[in-house]
């Protein structure tokens, strides 16, 4: 009598035998933490829309300075300040910490020194500079408008280095050369001759197309007298 020849495993029959068992403890331990997987699932989630909420508020919020920003730039164009200086209010006061806020603070120093309120352009304009990392040329501009009130309190010195600061935040800036000028006026209003000459000098090396250049050189020849 013939003995039954025994089934040969394959590598297929174990692969298959082990997904079965995986399979069956993978359900046994879903049986038996049933709740503690609910409970993490669900924690998934509602961290989740928390995290939604969270961006789609930040996203409005975003928006609303943004328009309040618009609004006042169109009533600067206008000529209506005062109602601009109330939309740059609101969003100053209500949307600290966005972009369009610190950009209020440039705008509200820009109307402030336009209506001589120098010590309180001072103050918006320094606010924007500490806080702002932007727009070079926006950057540039507020050290201008900064250094202009240094220079009518008679700060000559602290303007001059902060119009330089303003052409190098952006010396490709069509105003960068003013910047340079009006720097070596004020050194040379501080008495430091040496100083002013080398603002003189640069713009003569570096902008040799500005409108500047020629107002340069003069400057230069009234030094060395």
């Amino acid at each position: 009598m013939l003995k039954p020849q025994k089934k040969r495993i394959t590598k297929k029959d174990l692969k298959e035998d082990k997904f079965v068992e995986t399979a069956l403890l993978a359900r046994t331990y879903f049986e038996e933490h049933t709740k503690e997987i609910t409970y993490i699932v669900g924690g998934i989630i509602v961290v989740g829309i928390l995290i939604w909420l969270f961006l789609n508020h930040r996203s409005q919020r975003l928006q609303e300075a943004e328009t309040l920003l618009g609004k006042a730039q169109m009533e600067m164009q206008s000529m209506h300040t005062t109602k601009a200086r109330e939309f740059l209010d609101q969003l100053i006061q209500e949307y600290d910490g966005t972009d369009a806020a610190e950009q209020g603070y440039f705008l509200l120093a820009n109307l402030d020194f336009q209506a001589q309120k120098y010590d309180k352009a001072e103050q918006e304009y320094k606010k924007f500079i500490d806080s702002y990392s932007g727009s070079k040329i926006l950057l540039a501009s507020a050290y201008a408008g900064y250094a202009a009130c240094l220079e009518h309190r008679g700060a000559h010195k602290e303007a001059a280095e902060n119009y330089l600061k303003a052409q190098r935040t952006a010396p490709e800036f069509v105003e960068a050369p003013n910047y340079l000028y009006l720097a070596g006026l004020n050194y040379k209003d501080a008495g430091m001759k040496d100083k002013a000459k080398e603002m003189f000098q640069k713009i003569i090396e570096k902008y040799k197309d500005s409108k500047r250049f020629n107002d340069a050189k003069a400057q230069i020849i009234l030094l060395e007298k």
